[in-house]
């Protein structure tokens, strides 16, 4: 019985010791906790007061998360990491996804709709290749809206020397005088159907953590980011040492 409870003990620790992600001296507006997403089912985050996200040329703020097991999307077809919409009659104005070769190039997707009171899905989507992604790696990555012009910036593993700024995606991004008030993951709308990207699809991935931040960050605070997102060699080992031990008792069992 002490040998079980000292297991869980040292698994819990690492577990503990490699949970989320933060950035020391800032606070996180809106977070969100490890999810799977299968291609079929989403979420939602919801956005309100006291702290609320404008989209409009005044607005700034990031989103910080970590991802893994991407799955694969046929074709050119994009997989949708997340969306965000207003209660200005808009849906899913502005989001991000993903295209993934079974051979392992990554495309970083973003795309907007109904830019300025434009006309929906006006706005094509733009693409950046993210060269040395490993599907066995965390992939974290930060999308940044600053007075309506959107930037995305991506980091492997806890290997710093990999943060880039994939460039100003899409440009005039603003939506008038409105604020985001849900945040859709895997590509839920606001009546909880599951949206499906033009020519695209939802994708399956792992949601690590998720941060949304009233800042632009910058490059340290991102690479501080990715690092407490990837756990440490240390906590690992607890981790794989705990598990080990409960299954060597119940072998002897």
């Amino acid at each position: 019985m002490k040998t079980k409870y000292l297991a869980l003990l040292i698994a819990a620790m690492g577990g503990s010791l490699s949970f989320g992600a933060s950035i020391d001296g800032l606070d996180a507006a809106y977070s969100k906790d490890l999810t799977v997403y299968n291609g079929t089912t989403g979420d939602v985050l919801n956005v309100s007061s006291p702290t609320t996200l404008g989209v409009n040329l005044n607005g700034s703020w990031t989103m910080a998360f970590t991802i893994s097991d991407l799955g694969t999307t046929p074709g050119s077809n994009v997989g949708m990491l997340f969306t965000y919409n207003t209660t200005s009659n808009y849906k899913n104005l502005e989001g991000l996804g993903f295209q993934l070769t079974e051979s392992g190039t990554l495309t970083l997707c973003a795309g907007g709709f109904n830019y300025n009171g434009g006309a929906a899905a006006s706005s094509l989507w733009k693409t950046q290749t993210f060269s040395g992604y490993s599907t066995s790696t965390p992939l974290t990555l930060f999308y940044t809206f600053n007075g309506g012009t959107v930037s995305i910036s991506a980091m492997l593993g806890d290997d710093t020397s990999t943060l880039t700024t994939l460039g100003d995606l899409s440009s005039n991004a603003a939506f008038g005088s409105v604020s985001m008030t849900q945040i859709n993951f895997s590509a839920k709308d606001t009546s909880g159907n599951t949206w499906t990207a033009p020519n695209g699809i939802t994708g399956e991935y792992t949601l690590n953590n998720f941060d949304l931040y009233t800042a632009i960050l910058t490059e340290e605070q991102m690479k501080a980011y990715a690092l407490s997102a990837v756990p440490e060699p240390a906590a690992a080992s607890l981790g794989l040492l705990g598990l080990g031990i409960l299954l060597m008792r119940r072998r002897r069992a």
